[in-house]
C-alpha cells in the first residue's frame, strides 16, 4: 500500500520507530513478494531510516517459486539495482530468495535454487547469537569512547 493514506492516521513517526527497533535488532529482514517488488516512497522511506544498520539489513523475495527460473533472475536482478538506489552503502544487501509457507515447493525448476537460498538463510539466523555477544561488545566501545570523548571536553572546557 502506498500513499497518505498508510500514514495520515498513525500517531507516532514510523520512521523513528523503526531506527528504534533496529538499534535494538540484531538482524532485519526485509521482506518482499516476488510478484511486487516495487519499493514504494513509504517502503523507501523505511529503508532510507535504516541506513545507520544497513549491516543487519537482509531481503527476502518472497513466493519466489511461483515464477519461471527466467522471470525470477529479471526480479532479482530489478531489485538488486532497486535496493542500491535506496541503500547508498557501498555494499549490496543480501538478498534471498524462497518460499516460505508449510506447502511444498511450487516449481521443480527452481527447487534446488530455493532450497540453498532457504538454508543459508537459516544458517544466517542460527548465527545470530554469536553475532550479537560481538555486536554488544562492539557497541560497548563505541559508547566508552563517546564517553572519553566528553570526558575530555568536559575537563578541556573546566580548565
Amino acid at each position: 500500500m502506498t500513499g497518505k493514506k498508510q500514514t495520515e492516521g498513525r500517531s507516532y513517526n514510523y520512521a523513528e520507530v523503526l531506527a528504534w527497533f533496529a538499534e535494538r535488532s540484531d538482524m532485519i529482514i526485509v521482506l518482499f513478494d516476488v510478484q511486487k517488488p516495487d519499493i514504494s516512497d513509504e517502503m523507501s522511506d523505511t529503508i532510507h531510516s535504516l541506513k545507520d544498520y544497513s549491516d543487519k539489513i537482509r531481503v527476502v523475495l518472497n513466493k519466489s517459486d511461483s515464477m519461471s527460473h527466467q522471470d525470477l533472475l529479471k526480479v532479482y536482478g530489478g531489485t538488486l539495482w532497486s535496493l542500491g538506489r535506496v541503500i547508498t552503502t557501498p555494499e549490496v544487501a543480501k538478498v534471498y530468495i524462497g518460499s516460505f509457507w508449510s506447502e511444498p515447493l511450487k516449481n521443480p525448476e527452481t527447487k534446488a535454487l530455493m532450497e540453498k537460498e532457504m538454508s543459508d538463510l537459516m544458517e544466517d539466523l542460527e548465527m545470530l547469537p554469536r553475532l550479537a555477544a560481538v555486536r554488544k561488545v562492539d557497541d560497548m566501545v563505541k559508547r566508552t569512547k563517546k564517553l572519553w570523548v566528553h570526558i575530555v571536553l568536559l575537563d578541556y572546557l573546566r580548565n
